[in-house]
């Protein structure tokens, strides 16, 4: 009778592993074409933002378009070789390039274009933390334009 009792114990657990790893296999199919769809489905970059600084010329003195910093044959700086009073000019351009800038930060409230800009050239808590969120977005849309270009 032990043996029996093993056995209904065995099967149901067997049951379940199978069922759980047939899940996990099914999870992961619906995952990898998930993220294969949204990868297709991508917009394109907005004719805007080609035109738009995204980083300096190599010689540090002039703003880089998009359009610019993904061409192979105009010399850019990356980000990382960027001083801070460069980055902070390069997000205050940006910021007062758009229309209808606005972002609302906890702790700050809502920033319209000019206090944005004027947080970013102070090097205050928030303008560091503007230029971050910023940086994070041009490093985006250039590894995006690069694919869309198919260079660098």
């Amino acid at each position: 009778m032990a043996t029996s009792s093993t056995k209904k114990k065995t099967k149901p657990s067997t049951k379940k592993a199978a069922k759980k790893a047939s899940k996990k296999t099914a999870t992961a199919k619906y995952v990898n074409a998930a993220a294969k769809a949204q990868a297709a489905e991508a917009p394109p970059i907005p004719d805007r933002q080609w035109d738009l600084p995204a980083s300096y010329c190599a010689d540090g003195n002039q703003l880089a378009t998009l359009r610019e910093v993904v061409d192979p044959n105009v010399p850019t700086m990356s980000l990382s070789e960027l001083s801070q009073e460069q980055r902070a000019e390069l997000v205050a351009k940006r910021i007062e390039a758009q229309p209808n800038f606005q972002i609302a930060m906890i702790g700050a409230g809502v920033l319209d274009k000019q206090r944005a800009i004027a947080e970013v050239m102070s090097y205050s808590k928030i303008g560091r933390a503007l230029v971050e969120i910023e940086q994070k977005m041009i490093n985006h849309i250039v590894k995006k334009a690069a694919g869309e270009t198919g260079v660098k």
